[in-house]
């Protein structure tokens, strides 16, 4: 007679937020400008509210198809792609649209360097808008994943400070892939991974501080982890690691709990008042710049959302994390898009759902 397995925890949580889970929310992407928040709609269209208060400016944007893709370039205008292969930019006095470009191929995200050259992420590479030449590698970080002449989307992309573009790409349980483009001279970059074992971690968001490039990683697969990491230049370290664990023996009869780490999503780095931000299934967490951060007790919870999950994922046991983007606003307003409940602003005091 086989002897009675246990069930994991996190197969109970997966069970039981399946019943949680409602359409997805009217939001697909968010950007935070000087002026404005802007949300791509799952329809394709853009709406625009208030930085300040969460009120909405302009009901709609709108475009001729579908509005794939958008971003703001440096001048500050609203720049899209559309389900017409076609890049355009937004004419506010007008109300209306001018044709940048052409694309080919399936568009995933638009980025501009500090010389407002755009650069587009597609399947077939980076593409340089400017002359329509496409940079694809497929030299595979992750040993377990192989590329011939397309890429599949990524989960996030990036372009720092020093003009160089971050792809980072999710797995599941085979983890995660890096790919680093440096578009002054058009190559891309190894980095040095050290103890960061990208074959385990799925990526699922860039951010940088003064110094720093970090990436924000998690996996939900029976168990969740989660981890924040920091390059220097090229060379990696670990801020933080959360892994789940039992505890120590306790009581008369030494009963060991299982304890839940944290799954982390995206993460963000906040310059007017130096502190680095994480959401996890438990809320978003804040962590002072000068505090050791690799104790996850030197991180405080200061929101608690009630969001809704959805459960089963393609590549790992559990579910998809619900918060795709963090965004950062002032030393204490952010932002942050949900999987199901449209875009959460919280204005320092209180969070109010835009749905």
């Amino acid at each position: 007679m086989k002897s009675q397995s246990k069930i994991s925890p996190i197969l109970i949580l997966a069970i039981v937020i399946i019943g949680q889970t409602r359409a997805q929310g009217v939001f697909k992407d968010l950007i935070v400008t000087n002026r404005f928040v802007y949300g791509l709609t799952e329809n394709g269209r853009i709406r625009v509210f208030n930085k300040t208060n969460g009120d909405f400016v302009k009901k709609e944007i709108g475009n001729t198809s579908e509005i794939l893709q958008m971003a703001i370039d440096n001048l500050g205008n609203i720049i899209i792609a559309d389900k017409d292969n076609t890049v355009k930019k937004y004419n506010e006095q007008k109300d209306s649209w001018d044709i940048i470009s052409k694309y080919s191929g399936s568009i995933f995200g638009i980025v501009f360097s500090s010389k407002n050259q755009c650069y587009l992420i597609t399947d077939k590479g980076i593409e340089d808008i400017g002359t329509h030449k496409l940079y694809f590698s497929k030299e595979s970080l992750n040993h377990q994943i192989n590329y011939k002449d397309k890429w599949g989307k990524p989960y996030c992309y990036y372009i720092d400070r020093n003009d160089r573009i971050w792809l980072g790409f999710g797995y599941g349980e085979w983890g995660g892939n890096l790919f680093i483009f440096e578009t002054k001279d058009h190559t891309f970059l190894i980095p040095t991974l050290g103890n960061f074992d990208i074959a385990l971690w799925p990526i699922k968001s860039f951010f940088e501080d003064s110094l720093s490039v970090y990436l924000s990683t998690g996996l939900q697969h029976m168990m969740n982890s989660g981890a924040i990491v920091r390059f220097d230049d090229l060379k990696t370290s670990i801020v933080l690691e959360s892994k789940s664990h039992w505890s120590k023996p306790s009581g008369k009869d030494s009963t060991k709990t299982m304890i839940s780490a944290e799954y982390i999503g995206p993460g963000a780095y906040n310059i007017a008042n130096k502190s680095f931000y994480f959401y996890s299934q438990h809320g978003i967490f804040k962590g002072d710049r000068l505090k050791d951060l690799t104790k996850i007790e030197n991180w405080e919870i200061i929101l608690k959302p009630k969001l809704h999950w959805n459960g089963g994922q393609p590549d790992a046991v559990g579910s998809p994390m619900n918060v795709l983007k963090l965004a950062i606003i002032d030393a204490e307003r952010f932002v942050f898009l949900s999987q199901n409940d449209g875009i959460g602003f919280f204005n320092g005091k209180e969070l109010i759902m835009i749905r």
